[in-house]
């Protein structure tokens, strides 16, 4: 347990270094910044992960004020889901939207499979289908927000040789995950499939597609991020993937 919490501490910092243009360290742990995508909340936040005992919501707060100046957004991660709890209350009544996150190992193997339904696509072709998912999420997405979003694939095969496992209907990309690696440890990322074509195993196919080039490219552990309190969770269980650890992202939006 512990070595697979290292490697996976150590893979996300790498992740990390890898897809900021800078760093800054504060008391609380370190923020994060990508310079050309200032808007984009996973690019420019700040990871707590070291103890928050005696600190309270307000002092939090004014932290990230302090540290996240010139940033529309505020956005943490806690690492510590006890101090997640124990923080929420006070954070959402300052503006702030919590979600407790988990995060989920391949540990078995999948109860079935879904051979043939996907297939490796590229950066540059999955751009318009992400335009049109960041365009419908949260209630709907100013056009020129949906294409930043969309344009930092191009970091993500860059700076980490992401892969995307996509499926079609016909010559259309309804179905997606994406796939980073460094050394032996793999993250599947980034799921989503189009609403009308949910239920139809889609999903499993593009995160099993992804897991499996993973392995097939010599990764020992692979996990993913998922919420806890969503029914994509239940899925990645059906897939051999099992609760491993809990942690917080809280956002305060622009406005």
């Amino acid at each position: 347990m512990t070595d697979v919490t290292h490697r996976i501490d150590a893979f996300e910092r790498a992740l990390l270094e890898r897809l900021s243009t800078r760093t800054r360290s504060m008391p609380f742990g370190t923020a994060y910044f990508h310079d050309d995508f200032p808007r984009r909340y996973d690019s420019n936040f700040v990871l707590v992960d070291a103890s928050l005992a005696g600190v309270g919501p307000d002092a939090l707060a004014a932290e990230l004020d302090r540290v996240q100046v010139g940033l529309a957004h505020r956005h943490l991660y806690l690492t510590d889901a006890d101090d997640g709890f124990r923080l929420f209350p006070g954070l959402v009544g300052l503006g702030y939207q919590g979600e407790r996150l988990v995060t989920m190992v391949q540990a078995r193997e999948p109860d079935r499979r879904s051979d043939g339904l996907a297939e490796e696509s590229d950066a540059g072709e999955i751009g318009p289908f992400l335009v049109r998912v960041n365009s419908e999420a949260d209630g709907g997405r100013h056009a020129a927000e949906a294409e930043m979003l969309s344009a930092f694939r191009y970091v993500l095969a860059e700076r980490v040789r992401a892969r995307f496992f996509v499926v079609r209907d016909g010559a259309e990309i309804v179905a997606i995950a994406e796939l980073y690696a460094i050394g032996d440890v793999a993250q599947v990322e980034a799921v989503f499939t189009l609403e009308a074509y949910r239920g139809r195993g889609f999903g499993r196919a593009v995160v099993l597609a992804a897991a499996d080039a993973a392995r097939e490219a010599g990764a020992d552990l692979v996990f993913l991020n998922a919420d806890d309190d969503d029914w994509p969770k239940e899925l990645y269980r059906k897939l051999g993937f099992d609760e491993f650890r809990r942690f917080w992202s809280f956002v305060k939006a622009p406005g």
